[in-house]
């Protein structure tokens, strides 16, 4: 789960590939990688013969074609991989199955994918594949700039802040990266009045030193190398725990918001918990690292496909 043995880098022929293949040298040099795969998903088709037979150049596959470009870029781009195997894999089909069936297959432990800002793009396909495949995934915009200074984790005391502190504190191990903690506490108004600015103050120094105790024995518990790291809280009043973090990663200028996270299923959908899937959103351009248990993804997949 804390390993980036084998990255995944989802390309998809649009401007976005130029900025992952570069953010791809940071990987390449922080984490050392046995492998980085490149992977473009075209859509399976047809061509008629009649048609095919007044266009001869139509007779290369396709996927041929894509690859022969896309390693002319990544050649051109990618500074060295070093000891590091780099491969470049172009198929055919559904481009969410196959990026998680490809996962899957090969022990990826990382899959870094473009959150578009600028470019054209809903972010559809980045949403499907946070919510199912089972690496940790790592989303950038087209303004991130590749470095890991600054890290913000976000802290609700489950085994999902575990899981997120353990993979700040590995990134840190190869980046000397800053770790900051954040812990949103959620209070609707429905159950608390904010009746005057003065019991705010106070409700805010009490989840101050609430926060504060639980962060020693989370720490402890965990056995985590974490008790000089700051763990700082905010009141949620309306459900924006995901704005707020984003919000303070913007305060402290942290270069990327990490957290962990899970899936949540029902007989009609298969996502991810409210914060991971906002905080993935392409109006928020801070890099986010969404740590997954590939184990227990795994598990859920195989009881929903078997």
């Amino acid at each position: 789960m804390y390993k980036f043995d084998h990255i995944l880098v989802a390309l998809d022929l649009s401007d976005m590939d130029s900025f992952l293949i570069r953010y791809s040298n940071f990987l390449l040099e922080k984490f050392k990688p046995k492998s980085i795969t490149f992977l473009h998903v075209i859509k399976s088709y047809e061509i008629p013969k009649d048609v095919r037979a007044k266009f001869p150049e139509m007779d290369e596959p396709l996927a041929d074609i894509v690859k022969e470009e896309l390693s002319a870029k990544i050649k051109e781009l990618l500074i060295d991989a070093g000891k590091t195997d780099v491969h470049v894999v172009v198929k055919e089909g559904v481009t969410t199955e196959t990026i998680v069936q490809y996962s899957q297959l090969n022990d990826i432990t990382l899959t870094l994918m473009g959150k578009k800002i600028g470019y054209k793009g809903h972010g559809g396909v980045v949403r499907k594949v946070l919510n199912i495949t089972p690496s940790s995934v790592l989303l950038i915009s087209e303004t991130a700039q590749p470095k890991m200074d600054h890290l913000l984790v976000r802290m609700d005391f489950t085994k999902m802040s575990v899981m997120a502190m353990k993979m700040a504190l590995k990134i840190q191990e190869q980046t000397e990266a800053k770790i900051s903690c954040h812990h949103v506490h959620k209070l609707p108004l429905k159950y608390f009045t904010r009746s005057s600015v003065s019991d705010e103050n106070k409700l805010e120094r009490e989840i101050y030193n609430y926060t504060q105790k639980e962060f020693k024995k989370f720490v402890k518990k965990n056995k985590l190398a974490a008790n000089d790291i700051p763990c700082t809280s905010a009141l949620d009043f309306e459900n924006e725990e995901a704005q707020i973090l984003y919000s303070k990663a913007l305060t402290i200028s942290a270069d990327l918001i990490v957290l962990g996270t899970k899936i949540k299923s029902s007989m009609a959908d298969v996502i991810l918990e409210s914060t991971s899937e906002k905080l993935a959103g392409p109006e928020k351009n801070i890099p986010v690292f969404v740590v997954k248990d590939r184990s227990q993804t795994m598990g859920f997949l195989n009881a929903l496909f078997d």
